[in-house]
């Protein structure tokens, strides 16, 4: 009996979907975690964020945002210019079999891509757009003891 409760607790393990951050710089392998980051050159930076099936575009967005602010800040800087945004939405199919009959049902996944580069004050006066870190990440009280 245990054994198979051992084995129902594993497989359920392996139909959560893992969350990531960005703690890892291997872009390619994160795209399966849902999120990345890969350097570029000097301050440039690709980042990638993606989301499940059950995601929406403006929650993958959003969550990108903050991660890629709390990437900026942790690097040191305030402020980055965002150089390219680009989104892609992945549809695809699947169902089950009920009484048997077919249902089908479609699963959409969400992810950005960004390429930023990171800019302190002074080059924010030469930016034509930039963002800053404070608007979208916001340490907390912990992490600034820390």
């Amino acid at each position: 009996m245990r054994v198979l409760l051992l084995l129902f607790c594993m497989f359920l393990y392996g139909c959560a979907t893992p969350h990531a951050s960005f703690e890892t710089e291997q872009l390619k392998t994160n795209e399966v975690l849902g999120a990345g980051y890969e350097k570029l050159d000097g301050k440039l930076y690709r980042i990638f964020c993606g989301g499940n099936g059950y995601a929406d575009y403006s929650f993958v967005k959003n969550t990108c945002m903050y991660n890629t602010a709390k990437f900026v800040d942790e690097h040191g800087y305030k402020y980055f210019s965002m150089l390219v945004n680009t989104g892609d939405t992945d549809k695809s199919t699947s169902g089950y079999v009920s009484n048997g009959m077919f249902i089908p049902y479609e699963i959409v996944k969400h992810s950005q891509y960004y390429t930023i580069l990171f800019l302190t004050k002074e080059e924010t006066k030469k930016a034509s757009n930039f963002y800053k870190v404070s608007d979208y990440y916001e340490k907390d009280e912990i992490n600034q003891k820390e």
